[in-house]
């Protein structure tokens, strides 16, 4: 039988012993849980414009044959707008059945409707209103959503997060010291940052020579989750 040392043996009881009290000494000190939140106003860069051909027939084939007529026309007259390629593209597609449910309660197939939604990204945000009344007379019958968001701002995030972070750790002074009790370390810190787009606001054209959009400001939001060690 294999024999182990005295001496060997003795030292891992002891690692396993001091081992146990730094975990009992970790669990039995105590802490605070604070959150910070912070808030970081910028100006949006670009915007996404969905927008729909919608076409509907008593026949599949042709609904499907105008819809497809019309959609190339539209990203024709996106691209000598200037939209890019690669900011041009299909969101969805799809073929739905029309019913008339008049008719003594029964349903009665009585065409079809294809809608193909094109997502429209917008690097120039003064010209979405124009951009939109390119689309709608060049084959879009509905305009369905509009997202002004920022690109390249990673350094307002972190700012945003350490802003966060700041008034976590100002509101565990203040309870530390409420308690009689200071601040010793960190048990855990975790973070995070989004943006908040607000919705854009649509004005009527009256005058205007195209559909003048207010994009407002994007909100950079970060928030942090801390817990502080006392004593």
């Amino acid at each position: 039988m294999r024999r182990f040392p005295a001496v060997l043996i003795l030292t891992v009881l002891l690692l396993l012993s001091f081992s146990a009290v730094g975990w009992a000494a970790e669990a039995e000190q105590p802490y605070i849980s604070v959150s910070g939140e912070s808030t970081v106003e910028m100006v949006p860069n670009r915007v996404d414009i969905n927008v729909a051909v919608v076409t509907e027939d008593a026949d599949v084939k042709t609904a499907q044959a105008q819809n497809a007529k019309m959609a190339e026309k539209l990203i024709t007259a996106l691209k000598n707008a200037g939209i890019k390629q690669q900011n041009i593209m299909t969101s969805s597609y799809n073929i739905q059945p029309n019913y008339d449910y008049t008719r003594d309660g029964q349903p009665q197939l009585i065409g079809y409707r294809v809608v193909n939604e094109v997502k429209v990204t917008v690097e120039d945000i003064s010209t979405a209103g124009s951009i939109i009344d390119t689309a709608v007379q060049n084959g879009a019958n509905e305009v369905r959503n509009i997202s002004f968001y920022t690109v390249g701002n990673t350094e307002q995030n972190i700012a945003a997060l350490r802003q966060a972070v700041e008034d976590a750790r100002q509101k565990a002074e203040v309870l530390a010291g409420a308690l009689g009790k200071e601040i010793v370390g960190v048990k855990s810190a975790s973070g995070n940052w989004f943006d908040q787009s607000p919705s854009p606001i649509i004005y009527d054209k009256m005058e205007a020579q195209s559909t003048p959009i207010n994009p407002g400001k994007v909100n950079i939001r970060a928030t942090a989750e801390i817990m502080y060690f006392i004593r």
